[in-house]
């Protein structure tokens, strides 16, 4: 069949889909609008053309226009839907599967429109169904031109049987359901990670060698060491100073900074790099990343499951919905979160032990000696000390108190405050932060529908980010508190 070269090609074909498919963004109305506005339709004839659309497939204009997809009925959504097609005059449309779940007086009432759209706007379609009794309704004895084929079922190869039994229960077990879950949000996540870490570590360390390379304080020390060095000398000599005297202060002093500033700056600069990945980057940008990976897709699943009734589903079987979605993501992203974060802060580090010798700041050996000093300093509890007495000698209480105080508090900060433990609880806590704000925003909204997925997603990422950064200014606070 060839198409007349005259007849646009909007015109031409259509499809009813099996489900409802129409904008859920928009009223059926507005649906009916966009389809007229994308072939050109005028403005002002827009609203008569709706209204006869709509008597046209038996749906009321001042009773349905304004309804929500999620508000039609099975029936009135394929009318809807079949308005759909008929705004823009399409000659030929494909019905798949038109009566599918639908009851039988609807469907014959669909059926019935069908036919009435053959007889008076001269639409062709084909028809496919498993429905012969429905679909011989739609072939009426007074439309012409009605072909029928009929297709028998294939046979199914035996090999057909067997595939996919081994995966026939996965997903049932919370075991499954986790290691999807970890899968998931660590492998997805794990590129992501690693090149916003990469692209922060190179960005903080060039810039902090440059800074540091470029800082000279030997003029100032000297300046003020001939402003301070003359009246030291005339009140220790009684003489004024001579230049030979000044000059060789100058040199001794100029010797002095030139072994003592480049490694001071060497210092400077790993730990810097340590702390600031170790205890505040590297847990905040992971958490504020995975806001939008792990909060937002959970988000989006729950939101899915209360939008299509599967939470209403599983309380009906007597299964808790919690510990069908919340506590295996809860696990995997409690997991996930503290690896990628180690990970992406030994990248950062890495990167830092690249950028500082380029300068010209320090060495690499010398970078992370400093590094694992910074990273991993005495653990200043009394059993942990080197020629402690051992947990037998000094009881349990004693054996965790810290060395420099006699309160569970102290003791209880310097653990928390530990920096690879105070890196892995900051990992831990924003996790729990991100799944439970996700958890609240999708779970306790009611009548959720598919077209507020996108907002309940948006609304967790948001109020996670919030809350991750007023948390990490908590744990800074915490710091602090450290002696």
């Amino acid at each position: 069949m060839e198409w007349d070269p005259d007849l646009p090609v909007s015109e031409r074909c259509g499809v009813l889909f099996q489900q409802t498919t129409l904008l859920d963004e928009l009223t059926v109305a507005g649906n009916l609008a966009a389809a007229l506005d994308a072939v050109g339709y005028p403005a002002n004839e827009r609203e008569a053309k709706i209204k006869q659309l709509l008597e046209l497939v038996g749906l009321s204009y001042h009773g349905d226009a304004g309804k929500r997809p999620t508000e039609l009925s099975g029936g009135m959504g394929r009318r809807a839907s079949l308005a759909l097609q008929l705004a823009q005059k399409k000659h030929v449309i494909f019905l798949d599967e038109p009566f599918a779940g639908l009851d039988f007086e609807v469907a014959v009432s669909i059926a019935q429109e069908l036919v009435h759209l053959r007889k008076t706007q001269g639409t062709a379609f084909v028809l496919i169904s498993h429905e012969y009794e429905l679909a011989e309704k739609v072939l009426d004895a007074g439309c012409d031109g009605n072909i029928i084929c009929k297709l028998e079922e294939p046979a199914q190869p035996k090999h057909e049987e067997q595939r996919g039994m081994s995966n026939l229960y996965f997903g049932t077990t919370f075991l499954d359901r986790f290691w999807t879950k970890l899968l998931d949000y660590f492998f997805w996540s794990l590129p992501l990670i690693l090149l916003a870490f990469m692209a922060c570590s190179l960005a903080i360390a060039m810039l902090s060698s440059d800074t540091l390379q470029r800082i000279d304080v030997t003029k100032p020390v000297l300046d003020i060491v001939d402003k301070e060095i003359r009246p030291m000398i005339k009140m220790l000599t009684g003489e004024d100073a001579s230049p030979l005297h000044l000059i060789g202060v100058r040199m001794k002093v100029s010797s002095m900074l030139n072994r003592t500033i480049p490694p001071a700056k060497s210092s400077l600069y790993a730990i810097g790099m340590a702390k600031l990945f170790v205890l505040e980057i590297g847990p905040l940008l992971t958490a504020l990343l995975l806001c939008g990976r792990i909060g937002g897709s959970y988000a989006g699943k729950v939101a899915t499951m209360q939008a299509t009734s599967q939470t209403k589903l599983l309380k009906t079987l007597g299964i808790s919905p919690q510990a069908w979605s919340l506590y295996p993501a809860a696990c995997a992203a409690i997991i996930a979160g503290p690896l990628l974060t180690s990970m992406g802060t030994v990248v950062a580090l890495y990167c830092g032990s690249l950028m500082g010798p380029i300068y010209g700041v320090g060495t690499t050996s010398d970078y992370w000696e400093k590094v694992r000093t910074a990273t991993f300093p005495e653990f200043r509890l009394r059993g942990f000390i080197d020629g402690s007495e051992g947990i037998s000698s000094l009881g349990l209480g004693e054996y965790f108190l810290s060395t420099h105080s006699t309160s569970y508090y102290d003791a209880w900060i310097e653990i928390v405050t530990y920096p690879p433990i105070y890196h892995i609880v900051k990992a831990v806590v924003f996790m729990i932060i991100i799944l439970g704000v996700a958890e609240t925003s999708a779970r306790t909204r009611s009548n959720i529908t598919p077209r507020t997925v996108p907002s309940v997603i948006t609304q967790s990422v948001v109020i996670a980010g919030l809350l991750v950064i007023l948390t990490d200014w908590w744990f800074s606070q915490l710091w602090l508190k450290r002696k």
